[in-house]
């Protein structure tokens, strides 16, 4: 009987195959734009896992990655503001989880990438090439246009997660 309540409860602690397969997804949807597959992966699991903290460890072994390949990217993803530790008095172990609203804030710091494009395209003017002019204009238009925009797209996010009750 305890053998089976012990099997119980690893069970439990795995990833569903719908669960791994969600995270393997996120772990290429990162890849493809940003960075490493682990990371996405780290970042697919925290989402979806119960309880939203998780060790290094059961990192490592929910998304089937290294020590330190979760110790690197843990430490990426904190860097850009996405996970953050956090520890419980009495417990020793680290734990990792989503920040609060991280979607919406990331979404935010969507415009300080907008305005260093905008100052990148400034910058280029001044050493603007005559082959093809346009890969240094396209970028100050594209940056014109969304920071034009982003702020009132930023405003009606905000108004509708706030509806919904997500804020």
């Amino acid at each position: 009987m305890q053998f089976i309540c012990i099997q119980l409860v690893l069970n439990a602690m795995k990833p569903s195959v719908e669960q791994s397969a969600f995270v393997e997804r996120v772990g290429r949807w990162w890849e493809s734009f940003a960075g490493s597959r682990a990371a996405g992966a780290i970042l697919g699991w925290l989402m979806v896992c119960e309880p939203a903290h998780q060790s290094s460890t059961r990192l490592a072994e929910a998304v089937k990655i290294s020590a330190g390949s979760v110790s690197t990217q843990t430490r990426l993803l904190e860097r850009i503001g996405l996970v953050e530790r956090i520890t419980f008095p009495g417990d020793r172990m680290t734990y990792y989880q989503l920040r609060n609203h991280v979607w919406l804030q990331m979404m935010w710091s969507e415009q300080q990438r907008i305005e260093e494009m905008r100052d990148i395209a400034d910058a280029a003017r001044s050493v603007m090439p005559d082959e093809r002019p346009d890969r240094v204009e396209d970028l100050g238009r594209v940056a014109e246009f969304f920071l034009e925009r982003w702020p009132d797209l930023m405003d009606g996010l905000t108004e509708h997660l706030q509806k919904e009750g997500a804020s």
